[in-house]
């Protein structure tokens, strides 16, 4: 590995591409924290046989994530650390001899670097086969969209829609996610240092879509990026229990775009359609809300 530290090049037109298998992954972070992996994944370019080491300064940094500069410099320290603790488990092949799940788990940084106001970053040569030299099964984000994004269970969900999107040739429009599921995803759990699961964050259904799920269908929906439409929430009856049927998950129908353009395109043609086909059943969320 080279002592050589490379500029971190800040361009929102650039790609974010990783392996479907590492999106869809067990992992969880803060915002930003995932705008900064993000943009030092986006540095990776095709022809790349190695990690390089990247540099850029503070005031470049807060620039280009839309952040307050002295917000960055107070709290940099602690979103690196935190990211170097960071780790994605992902699930390989079938079931062990009793019938357990195999599995790997990565750190997404090897190390992090503060002086006189320039950063220095470098991922983790462990997720190397997840981001280098990727011929299928993997997924590409643009780098600008997922600055805009002001909430990480935004940028999680879009990520895993658009990789699982990508998977189906395109040829799937609507979701569906038990609350089980969504705790998955999300990753609402606080564990200890052995890995137990200690506490569960929105223990109710109805607090976990009301503080995941909807939010971040809203902030897509709102965004130049998607069109969230015929949305529900399941509800099922509890073995054994008397009563209402209890909240279970939800689904909803979902069309990306690449840019504000093409959005618009569809709410002026194609948005009318989909709303006659649908009638009155129809929930939306965001701008288009009927």
């Amino acid at each position: 590995m080279t002592n050589k530290k490379y500029p971190l090049k800040l361009n929102s037109e650039y790609a974010v591409v990783t392996a479907n298998d590492l999106i869809k992954g067990r992992q969880k972070m803060s915002l930003r924290e995932s705008q900064l992996l993000s943009i030092a994944i986006a540095q990776v370019v095709k022809e790349d046989t190695d990690f390089k080491t990247y540099t850029t300064t503070v005031p470049e940094l807060a620039a280009f994530m839309m952040i307050d500069e002295n917000s960055l410099y107070r709290d940099l320290e602690g979103i690196c650390t935190a990211l170097l603790q960071r780790v994605v488990k992902i699930q390989i092949g079938g079931d062990n001899a009793r019938g357990h799940k195999k599995w790997k788990a990565f750190h997404w940084v090897s190390s992090a670097e503060y002086d006189s106001g320039k950063l220095t970053l470098r991922l983790s040569d462990q997720i190397k086969p997840f981001v280098l030299e990727l011929e299928h099964y993997y997924s590409q984000t643009m780098l600008g969209t997922l600055m805009t994004f002001r909430s990480y269970h935004t940028t999680r969900l879009y990520q895993y829609l658009k990789a699982v999107y990508g998977e189906k040739g395109g040829n799937i429009d609507e979701w569906k996610f038990s609350c089980e599921e969504l705790r998955e995803l999300f990753q609402t759990y606080i564990k200890d240092e052995k890995g137990n699961i200690i506490k569960i964050l929105h223990m109710r259904n109805y607090n976990l879509i009301q503080k995941t799920i909807k939010p971040a269908l809203a902030e897509l929906a709102n965004s130049d990026y998607a069109y969230i439409y015929d949305y529900h929430e399941d509800k099922e009856h509890i073995p054994g229990k008397r009563g209402k049927p209890a909240l279970s998950g939800v689904r909803f129908k979902a069309i990306f775009f690449e840019n504000k353009e093409k959005k618009e395109k569809f709410l002026e043609k194609v948005k009318p359609l989909i709303e006659e086909r649908q009638g009155s059943k129809m929930r939306t969320f965001g701008n288009e809300n009927t």
